[in-house]
């Protein structure tokens, strides 16, 4: 009986986290899939797609800190939007 359970439960739960991943992304939100390239807004530096996160929030949703002018952004290149340790910028 749990392996019917389970055989209804897949269906629906995929189609949840694919509507979270699609709102998301329209609303560029920490949830949504970022696959444009990303510019720092002060110094207009190109980032690299391959990223190393300075925070638990840019470990977990995505966002850079600009190499170059210490800009930090979140994954869709907006400023003070990512989170430090110690709270909101």
């Amino acid at each position: 009986m749990a392996g019917i359970t389970w055989l209804f439960l897949i269906p629906i739960v995929s189609l949840v986290v694919i509507g979270v991943l699609v709102v998301g992304t329209l609303r560029k939100n920490g949830w949504g899939i970022n696959l444009n390239p990303v510019r720092c807004p002060s110094c207009e530096a190109p980032l690299s797609a391959r990223r190393q996160p300075v925070f638990r929030s840019q470990a977990l949703l995505g966002g850079w800190v600009c190499p170059h002018c210490g800009t930090k952004m979140d994954k869709w290149g907006r400023v003070g939007t990512s989170e430090s340790p110690s709270g909101p910028l």
